[in-house]
This record gives C-alpha cells, sequence and structure tokens, in this order.
C-alpha cells in the first residue's frame, strides 16, 4: 500500500512541475513553441512514415516511454542502466538515423527558405532546356520502340561526383543520336547510366547504388532498381527504358512511374530542368491559346451574319396583271336586228 502511495505521489508530483505549473504562466510564446515543435514532430512522422527508419523510430517512442514509467517508479537498478545508456543515445541515434538525416538536411537546403531561386531557370536558358528535353524524348521514344535499356540520370542541386568517379567523362551536347549510340547494346559504354548535368552529357557508364527499400519490383531488374536507389540519395530525376518490355519510367523522391509517354515526359523533364519558368510559361501559352480560340470563334460568328445579311433575297414570282372591265358592255356587241328596225324608225 506505502509503495502504491508513493508511486501516486510521484505521478502527481511530476503531472504538478510539468503540466499544471507551466500552464500557469502561458503566454504567446509558449503558444508558437508548441506549434513550432507540433509541426516539427509531424514533418518528422511523415518524413520516415514510408522509410525503414519508421519502424526504428516507433522501437525509440517505446524505449523512452519504458525510461520515463522506470524513471516514476524509481527502480535503482533499471534506473542507473538508463542513465549509462542516456550519455550515448545521442550519437547512436545519429549512427542509426544517419541516411535520413542526411537526406532531411539535402532536403534543407534544397528548400525555397535556402535557395528561393533553386525551382526556377532563368529565361535565356529556356530554349537550351527546351531543346535538351526534346532530344531526350526522341531519343526515349525510339529506344522504347526498339526495346533498348536505357538509364539516363538528370542531376540536381545534389552532386553526384562519387557516381560519376566510376564512370567515363563524355562532357558532350545532349542529342537524340550521341544517346541513342550510347545505349547501342554493342557499344563499350552501355552497360551503366548517363549523368546529365548543366545539360550536357557529362558521363557514361556510370555505377549507381540500389535501392534497400521493400518496393514490389515485379519483373523489373536492375535498371528500375538503382533508378529508385539514386533518386533516394539525391534530388535527381531519373528515366529508365526497360530492355524487356520497353516501357519507359520515371524515378524520383524514391518513387517508380511507369508507363510515361511523349507528352507525359516532356512535361516532367521541363518542369525539371526549368522549375516555375516553364510552368508559368505554359500557363501564358496556355492563355493565350484560349483566347486566340476564343477571338477565332467569335471572328467566324461575325462572318457567318454578315454572310447572311448580305446575301441576296431570292425573288418570288409575279402574277399576271388584271384585266380592266369595259366602260360599256355593249360599245362593241354587233347590232342586231331590233336595232336597225328603231333606227330606222
Amino acid at each position: 500500500m506505502e509503495l502504491l502511495l508513493g508511486w501516486w505521489n510521484s505521478v502527481c508530483a511530476f503531472f504538478e512541475r510539468y503540466v499544471v505549473e507551466p500552464f500557469a504562466h502561458f503566454g504567446w510564446k509558449d503558444a508558437a513553441d508548441i506549434l513550432i515543435l507540433a509541426v516539427i514532430l509531424f514533418e518528422i512522422i511523415r518524413f520516415s512514415r514510408n522509410r525503414r527508419a519508421g519502424r526504428v523510430l516507433v522501437g525509440l517512442v517505446v524505449v523512452l516511454l519504458s525510461s520515463l514509467l522506470i524513471t516514476l517508479l524509481e527502480l535503482p537498478a533499471l534506473t542507473y542502466i538508463i542513465r549509462l545508456c542516456a550519455s550515448v543515445a545521442f550519437f547512436c541515434i545519429i549512427l542509426i538515423f544517419q541516411p535520413e538525416i542526411r537526406d532531411g538536411l539535402e532536403r534543407i537546403g534544397n528548400s525555397r527558405l535556402v535557395s528561393p531561386r533553386s525551382d526556377t531557370l532563368p529565361r535565356k536558358q529556356l530554349p537550351a532546356a527546351r531543346q535538351v528535353a526534346d532530344e531526350t524524348v526522341d531519343a526515349v521514344i525510339h529506344m522504347s520502340d526498339s526495346c533498348t535499356g536505357a538509364l539516363i540520370v538528370f542531376e540536381g542541386l545534389t552532386r553526384l561526383g562519387d557516381s560519376l568517379e566510376s564512370g567515363k567523362i563524355v562532357d558532350a551536347r545532349v542529342t537524340s543520336h550521341l544517346l541513342q549510340n550510347i545505349f547501342y547494346d554493342k557499344a563499350p559504354l552501355h552497360d551503366g547510366a548517363v549523368i546529365i548535368r548543366n545539360m550536357r552529357i557529362w558521363g557514361a557508364s556510370c555505377v549507381l547504388p540500389s535501392t534497400n527499400s521493400q518496393m514490389d519490383f515485379g519483373n523489373m531488374g536492375t535498371r528500375h532498381r538503382a533508378a529508385v536507389g539514386i533518386s533516394e540519395v539525391s534530388d535527381a530525376l531519373v528515366v529508365v527504358v526497360s530492355e524487356q518490355t520497353g516501357i519507359i519510367s520515371v524515378a524520383q523522391d524514391g518513387k517508380l512511374l511507369r508507363g510515361v509517354d511523349r507528352e507525359t515526359l516532356r512535361d516532367i523533364l521541363m518542369t525539371f530542368l526549368a522549375g516555375s519558368l516553364y510552368l508559368r510559361t505554359k500557363r501564358q501559352e496556355a492563355k493565350a491559346a484560349k483566347a486566340a480560340s476564343a477571338l477565332a470563334d467569335k471572328a467566324a460568328v461575325n462572318i457567318n451574319q454578315f454572310s447572311v445579311a448580305a446575301a441576296p433575297k431570292p425573288k418570288t414570282a409575279s402574277a399576271p396583271p388584271a384585266e380592266e372591265p369595259d366602260a360599256d358592255p355593249g360599245a362593241d356587241r354587233a347590232p342586231t336586228g331590233e336595232d336597225s328596225e328603231s333606227g330606222s324608225d
């Protein structure tokens, strides 16, 4: 009974110290502190939900709750062990979540808050981006028709120096024929990935890291696994052509989109290369095309109305003129015998 009473007093003292007293002097700074902490926790949960670290995070929460319970129960042996582990817990967490911490820091560095123009392109470079996208799409479509395997990586803000060192430096202009020649099955550089940096083919036959995710790849081969793998550790965009089926896929942020057609692929590449500049230009072009279509429709309606108004009216058949009645019906009548007799009298 005394043990339960002591435990209850510890719980009451804990809540009074960490729950009641803080809310007794609650202000706007405390509200902002709680809001920011909630946002950080939400982002951490969302970031680690589809990763292997998600289950590790759940286990870490269970350990923390168990440590809190042991501290409240004042169990001396377990409390001593927890204090020993707490001294190295910070370094253990860094080692366990090292890939996720690195990925999270890269996302922060690539965000608009740090790099406001990281998602756009200078207007003078838009024609070059269009040329690269068109040449790449043309090459990918041809390789898809011929079932030629291809793996093309568009480097983002995260540099892929480690992968470039494993391949051959090319540093050439992006053309459809060059891409098709590189991935020709008897070419010396076809086995590996092409990395495009600053809108130029920078390296070929590069080795990419494979993914460790539990994604169901089905009958897909190592190209698709490498595409997902490099997109997990960087902000690169990867285009894959299946050698077995010729299906075009796009990988980004650890996700794989299958069955991409020509127009969708071009939109994806232009959005990645030019960012918000391409989106604004596309909206302006769509608005201009809509206005031109509306103007053409209005002009067509006006022309039709003018044609109807200017058309000659059809002539109606005129009725024959009516004969005028005779003033004296008997004027033209031949004289009879009675008339001649009356005249003689």
